[in-house]
């Protein structure tokens, strides 16, 4: 049944029982003054009834509504003709020739946390000690709250590299006092399963990280700051825990540590990747000066051993010798171009032979067979010379360079400098195949984005 059909129906209902009330109260009544009324007449008495007083309600209810909607439909139209006599006001009046700027409160925070920062920084040069006082006056003007801690922890992470500050353990105490104590630690160990604050525990997962990737190791007191502000069963005291336990492991592994920060000059540089790229522990690294200007320092790294001298001298003069390069190492963040001097790959596949894979194919088919049992020794046929260190698949390292500009000039200028300890490279020929890494680079990315 529909909506309407169950009203109908509710309707007649009540109908009949107010009709089947005034037909029982009917009562006969006598009037001897009244001679107008005849004798045995009935007088109808209304009851106010549960259903009849009901269906009085429904009707009042429906009307009211039609009411209402009326009513809404004059307070529309009232309203409409205020705006029209609004508009038509405002284009009367004549505009301003200057622009109105309605306050935001969006981004107070942030520009609240970078004019911190911006004082810090009038005072002197981007050093720890404005660094400290820029966390100082955040902590003074915090307030009970310390509102906008999170943001101002992430704006100082950001500017670490800009004040040279990423190794200094006290600095990250100092962001990770930002935290207040005592504000978001569990209330049981139920509750810490849950991670409460989980915006909080976040940022203070991002420091440890910072940490984590610039190679800082946490001590105790930093672990007593996370307990005070986090507790024990925090998902930031267990990253702590696991910081302090790997981290001093790994520390002194590197047999070629790099200094935190590395050295800016060049020339340091320059040996410390020269060392890493030597095997030879005989290897000499000598840096020459450019003599024809002194103004500008420009330089020379050439790494060579005894061993390799040895083996460029019993180069024969007629296979050229080739320097490759630019060659990428990187200390730290720091990248090196690096040069070698070494001869081409031995035993090529010639392409211009058409049956040089088969005849591959046929000496594999008859080395199949002939292997020998865990039983049988194998039987040495000649005496062949261990081959050293310098002596790769690729071919022969004879030496190895690092200049200030990495030019062709350069190393024009390092192949002379090495026939002071190689007079044999006189007579050799010396061909350069260098080619611009960061070119080849970009080659490679334009390529597959096509693809």
């Amino acid at each position: 049944m529909t909506q309407r059909q169950t009203l109908l129906c509710l309707r007649n209902l009540l109908l009949r029982d107010a009709r089947h009330v005034l037909t029982s109260d009917r009562k006969p009544v006598h009037h001897a003054s009244n001679k107008s009324i005849p004798h045995c007449s009935f007088v109808r008495t209304y009851h106010q009834t549960a259903p009849v007083m009901f269906y009085k309600r429904f009707l009042d209810r429906r009307k009211s509504k039609v009411k209402k909607k009326e009513n809404v439909e004059e307070d529309q139209e009232i309203d409409a003709k205020i705006v029209e006599e609004k508009l038509t006001q405002l284009e009367k009046v004549t505009k301003s020739g200057y622009k109105i700027r309605i306050p935001t409160y969006e981004s107070t925070t942030d520009r609240y946390i970078n004019r911190i920062f911006k004082k810090a920084e009038e005072q002197g040069e981007k050093t720890e000690k404005t660094f400290n006082t820029a966390i100082k006056i955040y902590k003074l003007n915090a307030g009970l709250y310390v509102r906008g801690h999170i943001e101002f922890g992430d704006l100082a992470l950001s500017k670490l590299e800009e004040y040279e500050l990423q190794y200094n353990l006290e600095v990250y105490k100092m962001i990770f006092s930002i935290f207040p104590e005592g504000k978001y630690l569990p209330k049981s160990k139920v509750d810490a399963e849950f991670t409460p604050f989980p915006r909080q525990q976040d940022a203070a997962l991002r420091v440890l990280t910072k940490m984590f990737d610039n190679g800082v190791i946490p001590d105790e007191e930093f672990g007593r700051m996370i307990i005070s502000r986090f507790s024990q069963r925090s998902k930031v005291f267990m990253r702590f825990q696991r910081m302090l336990y790997w981290m001093p492991k790994f520390k002194h592994m590197n047999p070629w540590p790099v200094p935190r920060p590395p050295p800016k000059d060049p020339i340091q540089l320059a040996v410390m990747a020269l060392k890493r790229m030597s095997f030879d522990l005989q290897t000499k690294i000598t840096v020459v000066n450019d003599p024809r200007d002194s103004s500008t320092r420009k330089f020379i790294a050439s790494a060579q051993s005894p061993k390799q001298i040895e083996l460029l001298s019993k180069h024969p003069p007629s296979k050229p010798i080739i320097v490759e390069g630019e060659h990428y190492v990187y200390l730290r963040k720091v990248s090196q171009k690096v040069f070698v001097l070494k001869t081409d790959r031995e035993g090529e596949l010639p392409g211009e032979e058409p049956d040089y894979y088969k005849a591959m194919e046929e000496e594999e088919e008859k080395d199949m067979f002939d292997f020998l049992t865990p039983l049988e020794e194998e039987e040495q046929t000649a005496i062949v010379p261990q081959k050293s260190v310098h002596e790769q698949e690729d071919g022969t390292v004879y030496a190895m360079c690092i200049t200030s500009d990495s030019s062709k000039e350069s190393i024009q200028d390092w192949i002379q400098f090495l026939q002071t300890n190689n007079p044999a490279l006189q007579h050799i020929p010396v061909l350069f195949r260098i080619r611009d890494a960061d070119f080849l680079l970009n080659e490679t990315v334009k390529h597959e984005e096509e693809e």
